[in-house]
């Protein structure tokens, strides 16, 4: 990439002109005005501007932490020993600003009566809350759903991988099978290769057998009889009145003629005839 040079040339006319050419910058044009350090006329200058005015009206604090140089060093180039620095040092001024105040007997801290009127309306500091809060669940709904995809794809892959891990040792299984059918199975195949062998079923017992294990069992428990028409009358149940009670089974029926509520009270009419003996009274009056 080609350079241009800007060549100025001031005529008598005072008029000024550039030329641009190809090429390196040339070293007039590089040139910078000399800057002069007049300590003298600085310090002049600073004791014009000067005022001489209380502490309380600047409370201004300098501190000197005594960095050693080496440390200097190594904190010029890392941020964030800088930052560690400027805190530390804003701490120290800080707390020398505030007891420099309490020997002065001017207060630091606000009164608890204190009352200062918010720039913005309670109704505008409520929008803001409840827009904050809105914010925040929905962060906190989009986070949850997000959360929640991402189990799904975990579990449909732990899933994958499960049924992957059966296919294969189903089919190992088959395959040690097979060589065993052949006989070519090796002893290690033999040896991990689990057979669940059934268990020997038991002899069913014969008659014989049968009803003396019933006969020692009605001789030790009892025979719990026949359930069949087990509440059905006999001769014995029919003639046995011992569990017969007047005063239970001769209870006469609630009717009007032996009810003493319902006394003096005849049996209402059906609504045919009540409704002609409505009709009988209008014609009456």
């Amino acid at each position: 990439q080609e350079q241009q040079e800007a060549v100025v040339s001031t005529q008598s006319t005072g008029e000024i002109k550039g030329v641009l050419k190809p090429g390196k910058v040339s070293e007039a044009a590089l040139k910078t005005a000399n800057h002069v350090n007049n300590i003298p006329k600085l310090k002049e200058r600073l004791q014009a501007i000067k005022q001489t005015l209380p502490w309380i009206e600047t409370l201004d604090v300098t501190i000197d932490l005594k960095v050693p140089a080496q440390e200097l060093a190594d904190i010029a180039n890392d941020k964030f020993k800088q930052e560690m620095l400027f805190y530390k040092q804003c701490s120290v001024g800080a707390q020398q600003g505030i007891l420099r105040l309490k020997e002065m007997g001017i207060p630091t801290s606000r009164p608890e009566d204190f009352f200062a009127e918010m720039v913005k309306s309670d109704e505008h500091m409520k929008r803001v809350k409840e827009k904050l809060i809105s914010k925040q669940l929905t962060m906190e709904r989009t986070a949850k759903v997000t959360k929640s995809r991402k189990m799904k794809k975990l579990g449909k892959k732990v899933q994958q991988e499960v049924l992957k891990q059966r296919q294969q040792e189903k089919k190992q299984v088959m395959e040690t099978v097979k060589k065993m059918r052949k006989g070519k199975a090796d002893k290690e195949d033999i040896d991990n290769f689990e057979i669940n062998e059934e268990e020997p079923k038991e002899r069913p017992l014969s008659i014989k057998e049968m009803n003396r294990k019933r006969k020692a069992k009605e001789a030790k428990y009892g025979f719990g009889g026949k359930k069949k028409r087990a509440k059905t009358n006999t001769a014995e149940s029919y003639k046995d009145v011992s569990s017969f009670s007047s005063r239970i089974h001769s209870k006469p029926k609630r009717s009007a003629k032996n009810d003493k509520r319902m006394a003096g009270k005849g049996q209402r009419p059906g609504k045919n005839r009540r409704a002609q003996m409505k009709s009988n009274k209008s014609k009456k009056k």
